[in-house]
């Protein structure tokens, strides 16, 4: 007969094969970080703007982990990077701006890709 400690084994193995451990840890600290960022208003108007490189940056690196299903990265990262919770600039700027072709193939992946490949 299995004992409690051989279920609780078995579970954490499931969880673990099956990737959703990983996105259950990730998920628990986004619910944290959201539980324990009270600020005000007044708390994010004291934050300093972004520079243009910053939210290019940030924009990019938003789009790389919406691809790869990061979503409670995501979740964490645009507050505290202070990054607008709308998309600011289109894909096609930030290509355009960062002078990388957008071709059918590169068009399915996120921009980092296409300046890795450089």
């Amino acid at each position: 007969m299995a004992t409690l400690d051989d279920l609780k084994t078995a579970l954490r193995e499931n969880l673990e094969r099956n990737g959703k451990l990983r996105k259950l840890k990730a998920q628990m600290r986004a619910d944290v970080f959201a539980a324990l960022n009270t600020s005000t208003e007044a708390d994010q108007k004291a934050m300093p703007q972004l520079s243009n490189e910053n939210l290019i940056i940030n924009e990019l690196i938003r789009e790389y982990l919406i691809y790869n299903q990061y979503r409670g990265t995501v979740s964490v990262f645009v507050p505290e990077s202070g990054q607008p919770a709308v998309r600011p600039l289109d894909r096609t700027f930030l290509a355009s701006h960062l002078n990388l072709p957008e071709g059918p193939n590169s068009a399915q992946l996120p921009l980092l890709y296409s300046l890795v490949a450089i």
